[in-house]
């Protein structure tokens, strides 16, 4: 393929150095005062100040308007609460005397999130993301809401956002029998509850030798201390070089945020935004990395790095893509995943939208009734592996009923029919639209210039760049003159007005959504010849355009292609053809062939596991009904890793039938793991059979097994958590004790006022030992948050296999050379944490060990070092060849 993995490395270090000292040697872009050093101040604190509180009700504005439904409904009102997963634990020895994590037979793929999705594995909560590094990049494709968890993350800072969660049959319950309770009695059991968990934190304290500071516990969280500032890179503005100049990096940031508040705010910002920045009471949050062409993103990266290097004590959370974040790696950027909706999101989206109904579709003026409920009930189906914006137009279209055609297609024209004035047919319009998101892919922006001579067919500049930049030095005057003279200039002036563009400085424009762009280029695709379209298909910017082709125009040229090209380590070419047919109509001719490859792909016996999980993943993600059946058929298979992998497929494709091959795998397979895989198969179905089945189990396995079914009860509010309360008081030790595991994983005041009741009350030691440590964990909160890898002159375990050897691990290359020896010259145990390490740290110069490690005696040094070799691919966002 043509790829030189000894010196990728060093051309990566060299282009991001580049960037770097481009970026210190730009224009000074003008004088912006500057605030002395004065003490970090609270939320609250900062917010009576007026310019400060101007900023807020500007931003709030802001983050409250800009999702797809912004011009007709709040954000906060529709929300579904953004969750995150942290990246995989660096690689160490294992602890042979840890607690089983149930959902660790869970596969973490972020690009094909279908698969673990209907699972309750661990996440982290916005607050939780302040507990950890100060520097987080969080990861997504695009449609997953990583904009919406930024600005979530902005309302929340400044106590607009108010997360409400799932709803909850127990705590109803109790809250309606207290509310028949005289006021005498309801405080009476308001403080007994407190008594007893005052009591529990006694009892705890004197039993570890630790103290709880009440005062601590009183705080604010950190995101509540800080100011947040949104930031989109498109909005900043790098000029020029001059040499021998200096530029506070803060100064285009403090430029762009001007741009988005208004002009009273405009003029006094600067002055309390230095102040922040000086003090680390800046929370930023930067966005439109993907929206970027790959000369102008590492620029705007090398702008970011000089700005964290020269105000180090603030707090930065990036958005950034699954594929390609090593640029945000070598930040110093932590990542973590944003989590892909549940079925309890997915319902909870289908409920905020219908009770917020009446205001979206009736407005200020009209009295409109909540949707009829059968209509709601309709629009909770067949969701599982809709991305959150396919499943909003849905949800918006099944409410409206405005869709001209139904599917993916009628969703999204009926938005763009909603947004567009309403003497403005979409027909009138569309191949404007289509010829300006065309213009978006390939260039990154829309000027009129460029519009027009792609609409009159007159030739392209001989630098398109060139020709960017000197739009960008046109006046704020001259955009509003050139809107109003000329023909594209209306256009482009009514979509603005319409919230379909988004403008900026020199007269550039971007469509607000990159999905909406994405669905109108690929409108020209169908009138492309095949080379063309094949040179979009392989357009990293055209990805998301590539897979609404599918929705009507034929690819299986393009997919023939695909399949008989040479492979990358991970397969990306031919799984992210998934996506096409997650959109192609069911007589798609390559529909068939392509899922038996993919089917080839999984139950291949020698098959590296990872492949085999993400081949199960998109499966999943492809919404083809056959997939369960393929699922099902492997849960027999002599490989356990195969069956195990199976059970959870199955659970995740909605395979209702195997119920019963999910209940043998579970009763009577000899592996372990394949028995809680089938458990979280079971729980993810979730039919009235299946979750009988782990009813009837829960009271007969194994201790481990019954407290696997606890976990995955905690994850289905509206059966489980009312299973669990009857199962914390009863009669049977083992049934209470698996029940603490279910019940630690939620946040009711039932499930803690039960933890704290067990620790206390429970008459046997084994079953309070189990609530002792659920309350340990309830007090640990503010050290859940995500951790950077360490330096390699810092792994533990590398330092002590060199001591074994009388060495001492030395620092910079020596030390990633001293982690290659390892790999080499290690044991078993050794070689495969090496190369765990490798891929985590993303050392892409080391790729050549890797491959070497492929042909190790031992199978899981193996697996570990492909999985290494996929975490570079990932990282770099390049791919590197498979062994064939």
């Amino acid at each position: 393929m043509g790829f030189d993995v000894e010196n990728f490395g060093l051309g990566l270090l060299t282009g991001w150095v580049t960037a770097y000292g481009v970026y210190r040697a730009r224009h000074r872009i003008g004088s912006v005062m500057r605030a002395t050093r004065q003490s970090a101040t609270s939320a609250q604190n900062y917010a009576r100040q007026s310019a400060d509180s101007r900023y807020i009700n500007d931003l709030v504005s802001f983050a409250e308007t800009q999702h797809l439904a912004g011009r007709w409904v709040n954000l906060s009102r529709i929300l579904v609460e953004p969750r995150f997963i942290p990246a995989p634990a660096f690689a160490a020895p294992k602890d042979d005397d840890a607690e089983i994590d149930v959902f660790s037979v869970v596969p973490i793929t972020p690009d094909y999130p279908a698969l673990y999705a209907p699972y309750h594995v661990h996440t982290l909560g916005i607050d939780d993301l302040a507990t950890g590094s100060r520097a987080l990049a969080i990861l997504g494709r695009p449609g997953s809401g990583r904009t919406t968890a930024l600005l979530a993350i902005a309302l929340k800072s400044l106590g607009e956002l108010r997360l409400s969660a799932p709803p909850d049959k127990v705590q109803e319950r109790l809250d309606t029998e207290e509310s028949a309770l005289s006021d005498k009695q309801r405080a009476d059991q308001l403080e007994a509850r407190r008594t007893i968990e005052q009591r529990a934190r006694e009892r705890y304290a004197k039993e570890q030798g630790v103290s709880f500071d009440t005062a601590e516990d009183s705080g604010l969280p950190l995101f509540n201390r800080l100011m947040p500032v949104y930031l989109h890179l498109g909005d900043l503005e790098i000029s020029a070089s001059v040499p021998g100049t200096e530029l506070d990096p803060a100064e285009p940031l403090v430029v762009a945020v001007q741009r988005q508040v208004g002009r009273i705010t405009a003029s006094t910002i600067p002055r309390n935004l230095y102040k922040r920045l000086n003090t680390g009471g800046v929370l930023l949050l930067v966005d439109g990395m993907d929206d970027l062409l790959e000369g102008e993103r590492r620029a705007r990266l090398a702008w970011l790095q000089e700005l964290m290097n020269q105000y180090p004590d603030n707090f930065y959370i990036v958005a950034g893509p699954v594929n390609g974040y090593g640029l945000l790696a070598r930040l110093g950027l932590t990542p973590v995943y944003l989590r892909a909706w549940s079925d309890v999101d997915r319902h909870s989206a289908v409920d905020r939208w219908a009770a917020a109904w009446p205001e979206i579709a009736g407005g200020r003026r009209k009295s409109v009734a909540p949707p009829d409920e059968s209509v709601v009930t309709r629009t909770k189906i067949n969701n599982r592996a809709l991305a959150p914006v396919d499943l909003t137009l849905k949800i918006w279209a099944n409410f409206a009923e405005d869709a001209p055609i139904s599917g993916f297609e009628g969703w999204l024209r009926a938005y763009v029919s909603r947004m567009l004035p309403e003497d403005q047919p979409l027909a009138d319009v569309l191949s404007q639209l289509t010829q300006a998101a065309v213009l978006q892919l390939d260039e990154g922006v829309i000027t009129q210039t460029r519009l027009e001579a792609l609409i009159t067919g007159a030739p392209m500049p001989e630098t398109v760049a060139a020709e960017i930049a000197d739009s960008k030095r046109e006046s704020e005057s001259d955009d509003d003159k050139e809107e109003t003279t000329s023909t594209q200039g209306k256009f482009l002036a009514m979509l603005r007005r319409a919230g379909l563009l988004i403008r900026a400085s020199g007269g550039r424009y971007t469509f607000r959504h990159g999905h909406l762009a994405a669905y109108l280029a690929s409108l020209a695709l169908e009138q492309m010849d095949s080379r063309a379209m094949s040179d979009k298909l392989e357009s990293g910017a055209w990805r998301q355009a590539a897979a609404y082709a599918a929705l009507h125009t034929n690819l299986e040229e393009a997919v023939r292609v695909r399949l008989n090209t040479p492979p990358d380590i991970r397969r990306d070419h031919i799984l992210e053809i998934a996506y096409w047919l997650h959109y192609a109509p069911s007589s798609a001719a390559w529909r068939v062939p392509y899922l038996k490859h993919l089917a080839n792909l999984f139950i291949n016996p020698s098959q590296y596991p990872l492949i085999r999980e993400r081949a199960a993943a998109a499966l999943i993600q492809t919404r083809d009904t056959s997939a369960a059946q393929i699922f099902q058929k492997a849960l027999g298979h002599n490989d356990p890793e195969i069956r195990q992998l199976a059970c959870l497929a199955v659970g995740a494709s909605g395979g209702t039938d195997a119920v019963n091959d999910l209940e043998t795998r579970l009763m009577d397979d000899s592996d372990e793991y394949v028995q809680i895989a089938a458990i979280l198969g079971l729980g993810g179905l979730e039919t009235e059979e299946s979750l009988l089945a782990l009813v009837n189990a829960f009271t007969t396995v194994e201790e481990h097994l019954r407290q696997a079914i606890a976990e995955v009860f905690a994850g289905i509010p509206g059966e489980g958590y009312p299973i669990l309360y009857d199962a914390i008081q009863d009669e049977d030790m083992l049934l209470r004790r698996a029940a603490v595991f279910g019940i630690r994983r939620l946040r009711s005041p039932w499930a803690m006022n039960a933890i704290y009741r067990t620790f206390l009350e429970d008459e046997q030691w084994y079953v309070r030992s189990a609530a002792q440590v659920a309350f340990q964990r309830l007090q640990d909160t503010g050290s859940s948050g995500p951790r950077p890898y360490p330096a390699v002159e810092a792994i533990p375990w590398l330092q002590a296999w060199l001591g074994e050897r009388g060495e001492i691990l030395p620092s910079g290359e020596g030390a990633n050379l001293a982690l290659l020896r390892a790999l080499q010259e290690g044991d078993e145990q050794i070689r495969l944490l090496s190369a765990a390490a490798l891929g985590q740290l993303g050392l892409a110069a080391n790729a050549k060990p890797l491959y070497s490690a492929l042909r190790d005696r031992q199978p899981e040094v193996r697996d570990a070092a492909y999985r290494a070799l996929a975490a570079l691919q990932g990282q770099i966002g390049i791919p590197l060849p498979a062994v064939v």
